[in-house]
């Protein structure tokens, strides 16, 4: 039989033991690295989907700028044109006034044409969205009637058109000047 030197065993025991202890120690590193890695990951997901919901909240708050923006500007437009017109319908009245008191012996030539641009401009008007009121016969409506006189006639009627009222789109551009029915029979 041989015989075992204890030295041998001894050393081969802590030989042993520092390789236990030294893989252990690597598997920890390992472990640890494979977290510090997991973490990382993590760490980059988190941040890619606060980037992201960043990104989609610029670019919603850049579709709601350019929406309020055009409809700032629809707004301007609009504004202007309204200005536009209100300042044009003083004169219109009075070109209509014109053509209704028109003299006899006028040349109806001339007299055709200016009617014929009238209704050109009327009509170009109209195209912007201006629309008549109409009045007479309608009941008195204070969001588009001003009352100028009252008469006999159904009570709270509009009988009679001084001024004509418009509409542009669905805003009073000007109210109609009207005379309304105080409930009393004419005579």
């Amino acid at each position: 039989m041989s015989q075992q030197d204890p030295h041998h065993n001894q050393d081969e025991s802590i030989d042993l033991d520092a390789k236990l202890q030294a893989a252990e120690e690597a598997a920890n590193k390992q472990d640890q690295a494979e977290n510090e890695s997991l973490n990382e990951q993590d760490k980059l997901k988190k941040e890619l989907q606060e980037m992201t919901e960043m990104a989609k909240r610029t670019m919603a708050d850049m579709q709601n700028l350019k929406r309020r923006q055009e409809e700032e500007r629809k707004l301007l437009v609009s504004m202007a044109n309204m200005d536009l017109i209100r300042t044009l319908l003083p004169h219109l009245d009075n070109i209509d006034r014109a053509i209704e008191h028109t003299p006899e012996g006028t040349d109806q030539n001339w007299f055709k044409g200016l009617e014929m641009s009238l209704t050109q401009i009327h009509q170009s008007l109209t195209n912007y969205g201006l629309k008549p009121m109409e009045t007479v016969g309608e009941k008195f409506n204070p969001d588009l009637h001003e009352a100028v006189a009252q008469g006999p006639g159904p009570q709270d009627q509009v009988i009679a058109e001084m001024e004509k009222g418009y509409m542009l789109g669905e805003k009073v551009l000007r109210h109609a000047k009207v005379q309304v029915g105080n409930g009393e029979e004419s005579s």
